[in-house]
């Protein structure tokens, strides 16, 4: 019993000194150690984003391992930065988020957590990760955003650069006269309906107004200003009744939707592309975004060489 005692005492003694040896400090960020452990962990994950890992050689794995290991030294640098701020995210702001998450992608509480489980991700390591996303943009907002500047010049830059974005869809107004037909209708009453909506054509054709043409009609009709409306939106039946017809053009009687149908063009307006206020604010917001980015990333170039790092691998 004795011996048997030592020998799980040696051997505890062994794991202890070998797991000591394989856990070491790859690198100090002012007073925080990264270690093998942290890095093999990100080695992982980053190896699996590799479509070729397979493939790689020595010197791209070495070369890869750099590049994670500078970007937990960022991410760390980060974490004391806002520490060193008082940087915080509430339980209530990190329940408000995930409530904006769920309704922009229409999801219960429910269905987020069975999408997150089916990407191999738990929830609690969701709200983890999220919790340091708003605090990165806590931090941009405080270091970053509030110092960028986004010029008018810029915003009509981008704009003149995606023009074709904000292109308005084409519209127009359209003056509808209808005559219904009755369910039972044979080919006596829409050659007699659509004579009359023949006659109601020529009138439009010679310049009477639409108006006065409609209030003119007898019973058999209906109809008015439909107001203006995106032509490709239309019915498909009735808009291939107006295509191509410009301004003052009335279309030949036609049957459609248990009616026959002529329809005057009131208006045409072309698609466009305005700068106005709305476009200014969005395009302000895509710039400003785009500039904290950029300028975040040389904040950290900044940080990092007002930092004492020491990389010992």
């Amino acid at each position: 019993m004795k011996k048997i005692f030592l020998f799980a005492l040696l051997f505890l003694c062994t794991t202890t000194v070998n797991a000591a040896t394989l856990i070491k400090t790859v690198a100090m960020v002012n007073n925080d150690a990264v270690t093998s452990y942290q890095l093999d962990k990100k080695m992982a994950t980053a190896m699996a984003l590799e479509t070729n890992r397979h493939q790689l050689s020595q010197e791209d794995h070495s070369a890869l391992r750099t590049k994670v290991l500078n970007g937990m030294i960022e991410d760390l640098l980060v974490e004391q930065r806002i520490q060193e701020l008082g940087l915080s995210v509430s339980d209530q702001d990190l329940e408000s988020a995930i409530e904006d998450v769920q309704r922009q992608n229409k999801l219960t509480s429910e269905q987020l957590k069975t999408a997150l489980q089916a990407q191999g991700t738990s929830y609690a390591v969701y709200r983890k990760d999220l919790r340091k996303e708003i605090l990165r943009y806590k931090l941009i907002a405080r270091e970053v955003r509030s110092k960028v500047e986004v010029t008018k010049a810029e915003i009509r830059a981008y704009f003149n650069a995606h023009e074709a974005d904000y292109m308005t869809e084409p519209t127009l107004r359209l003056g509808r006269i209808s005559y219904p037909l009755p369910d039972d209708a044979d080919m006596k009453t829409k050659e007699r309906l659509t004579q009359q909506a023949q006659i109601a054509r020529q009138q439009l054709l010679e310049g009477k107004a639409f108006t006065e043409v409609l209030a003119s009609l007898g019973g058999d009709a209906e109809g008015g200003d439909m107001g203006t409306m995106v032509e490709k939106e239309m019915n498909p039946e009735l808009r291939l009744m107006i295509e191509g017809l410009t301004v003052g053009q009335v279309n030949e009687p036609s049957e459609a939707l248990g009616s026959i149908h002529i329809f005057q063009v009131l208006e045409r307006t072309p698609a466009n592309a305005e700068l106005d206020e709305e476009t200014s604010l969005a395009i302000e917001n895509i710039l400003a975004t785009q500039n904290s980015e950029k300028r975040f990333s040389e904040w950290k170039k900044e940080l990092r060489k007002d930092a004492i790092v020491d990389i010992r691998i």
